[in-house]
């Protein structure tokens, strides 16, 4: 009997996968399905040519005798020109398409990291790739939540998923009163927030090189600050310095460029790190040019796409100090050439970059710092510092 029972219940599965199977089939042989996903992809290539800086996730699906949008995007014009261009192209579809941010995230859309380096991974969970990291003080754009993940953007665009713990959710008002308000920033490399003013006092929280928090106060060679998450400690002033004074007396210059980059050197490479505790190639250029009042996007490819482009040559006579140099593969007939890789460009043919860890290197075939794997692989230039 027990027998029956299971091969009766294998044989209605089966039927039932292959049920749907046919019907599956059959809507991907509809030819207006076909037609509305060559649409979506187009209107996905507008608006979400990058799925690393913006959403679009659309699909149509049959449903009774017609059809339905589903999926996110995060401007509600994706959503409508999507069902006007099916409508267009002789589709009638009703839309389903949730517009993000989500719901049930209230008016809290924002959030402030509150960890010294807050990780953000391109899936919620633990075990997925590292794409970027947001530091302390910074705030985020928040578009949904997945458990106890915040699928979040950076202000440089990136989206990824950062944990619940790291960072403090508010409304765009907060995070604005935050960003107005006195803070500071850490100019150590690596550095710690204690209890009270004393070198000797219990650690609150490790901090980095670009981290942010609240001035409340100051004590002889201390300032008294609050994180985020309202945690507050002292930081020695060595270690710290008034957030907009800082920002003043910056001077983006080749020579600053080329002696911040060399404060970094034999930090390991860190896939998706941009801080102290281990850098990316993009992830390198981007904290140096930071410190130096510039904001860089966030991956190589998107670099690639800041300044003014450099022709290149042989013996690359246009390249000055503080260019930034791409490598990759050069493009086939008219395309476009891929960027995989990203340094900063030093003079005499010598560059500094994250690679294992940050280094020096050179694109001549005869120095000892000869990099045998990026000096055949030079496909293009970008001046960001100005003339």
């Amino acid at each position: 009997m027990f027998q029956s029972r299971a091969l009766l219940r294998l044989l209605v599965a089966s039927a039932l996968i292959v049920c749907f199977r046919r019907n599956s089939a059959a809507l991907d042989a509809d030819p207006k399905i076909e037609s509305a996903r060559r649409t979506i992809k187009q209107i996905q290539e507008k608006f979400a040519p990058d799925t690393h800086l913006a959403i679009y996730d659309v699909e149509i699906e049959k449903k009774g005798d017609g059809f339905v949008l589903t999926g996110e995007v995060d401007k509600p014009e994706a959503a409508l020109e999507t069902q006007r261009a099916l409508a267009s192209a002789g589709v009638s579809a009703s839309n389903e398409i949730v517009v993000l941010p989500a719901s049930d995230l209230g008016d809290q859309t924002w959030g402030i990291s509150s960890l010294s380096v807050a990780n953000g991974r391109e899936e919620p969970e633990q075990k997925a790739e590292l794409g970027t990291q947001v530091l302390m003080g910074h705030t985020v754009r928040i578009w949904k939540r997945n458990r106890r993940w915040f699928l979040v953007q950076t202000g440089d665009g990136y989206l990824s998923w950062v944990e619940r713990g790291s960072l403090v959710r508010c409304d765009e008002k907060a995070a604005g009163d935050w960003q107005n308000s006195k803070l500071v920033i850490v100019t150590a490399m690596e550095d710690q927030i204690v209890e009270s003013p004393k070198a000797s006092a219990q650690p609150i929280s490790d901090i980095v090189l670009g981290d942010l928090m609240k001035k409340l106060d100051e004590k002889r060679d201390w300032y008294h600050v609050q994180l985020p998450d309202g945690r507050k400690g002292f930081i020695q002033k060595k270690a710290a310095q008034d957030f907009s004074a800082w920002k003043n007396s910056r001077k983006a210059e080749p020579q600053t460029i080329e002696r911040t980059a060399k404060l970094f050197l034999g930090r390991p490479y860190l896939w998706g790190g941009n801080s102290p505790k281990g850098l990316d190639c993009s992830g390198f250029t981007k904290m140096v040019f930071f410190v130096n009042g510039i904001d860089l996007n966030r991956n190589a490819s998107h670099q690639a796409l800041q300044g003014t482009s450099i022709p290149l040559d042989a013996e690359l006579t246009n390249l000055k100090k503080g260019d930034l140099l791409f490598f990759g593969w050069p493009g086939r007939g008219d395309g476009q050439s891929r960027v995989s890789h990203v340094a900063i460009y030093l003079g005499d043919k010598t560059f500094i970059q994250s690679s294992q860890r940050v280094r020096v290197s050179s694109l001549d075939p005869a120095s000892s710092l000869y990099d045998e794997q990026y000096g055949r692989s030079l496909v293009s230039a970008r001046r960001i510092l100005k003339e």
